[in-house]
């Protein structure tokens, strides 16, 4: 059997701020693509921001971005599957997460909806590429089709907010995950990076067995219990760890071009 899907996460898998993408990595996803291997993106990220790395690596098939919850073709935009939160969904979410007084992001489109713009938000748009948009109580908002919500406060408030949230909705309900320590990330629950990657591989015919993911981060959990083959790069969370059937070594020595090197030598890519 070969592999045929190669998913990636982005920040703290592939690159970092300290590590930015390196050659070796562009040339590793080169050889797996001319073996026959479809190379997508799987990323917390907004689809704009993800186009960055996916144009770095010439990636053509559909990326996963906002965890997960948005699948779009990196040249044409198109969306081709979206998992929104419905607006209970959301009124739910906000009503648990009210009374500790944190920040509140809800992404919809290329636009992040905050209740007062802050020097951080403002800074979060100019990295992301996104339009910040204030709206007074977001709680009051029209809260219909937002891809995620994102909770910023210190780590251990957002470690209880995310035990709170996890024992107040079943994951039939919501999924709940963590991209940092300081953001507490709240989605659909059928729209996490291991559905995205379901949706590909039906897309494309692929079976389950035949995908390779990479990650690093609590919101990488789910996708590497899914993928037939998972690895973990150095440095990745205990979570991560305990999943994983490979760890590859840190970004700092392009892990994740070893082990598709180590594969496409072994002709098990393609």
């Amino acid at each position: 059997m070969s592999y045929k899907l190669i998913a990636l996460d982005i920040d703290g898998t592939i690159r970092s701020d300290e590590y930015p993408l390196s050659h070796r990595t562009r040339q590793a996803v080169s050889r797996a693509r001319e073996a026959g291997a479809l190379i997508t993106l799987a990323t917390g990220r907004t689809f704009k921001s993800a186009l960055r790395q996916s144009a770095d690596l010439d990636i053509i098939t559909p990326i996963a971005s906002f965890q997960g919850a948005h699948v779009a073709d990196p040249l044409t935009g198109e969306v081709l599957w979206h998992m929104p939160l419905t607006q209970e969904m959301t009124r739910a979410a906000m009503d648990a997460i009210r009374p500790y007084g944190m920040d509140v992001m809800g992404y919809r489109d290329n636009a992040v909806f905050v209740s007062d713009i802050t020097e951080w938000s403002e800074g979060y748009g100019k990295r992301n590429d996104v339009e910040i948009k204030a709206v007074g109580d977001l709680g009051d908002y029209s809260l219909d089709s937002m891809t995620r919500l994102v909770v910023r406060g210190d780590d251990d408030a957002i470690e209880r907010l995310e035990a709170e949230l996890k024992e107040r909705f079943a994951s039939t309900d919501l999924y709940i995950t963590r991209s940092l320590s300081y953001f507490c990330e709240i989605l659909h629950p059928d729209g996490g990076k291991d559905k995205a990657l379901n949706w590909l591989c039906e897309s494309n015919g692929i079976q389950r067995e035949e995908t390779i993911a990479f990650g690093n981060g609590y919101n990488d959990v789910q996708m590497l219990e899914w993928a037939g083959y998972s690895v973990a790069i150095g440095g990745a969370v205990p979570q991560v760890l305990e999943v994983a059937d490979t760890v590859a070594p840190p970004i700092e020595e392009d892990g994740a071009a070893q082990v598709i090197e180590g594969l496409l030598d072994r002709g098990l890519i393609g």
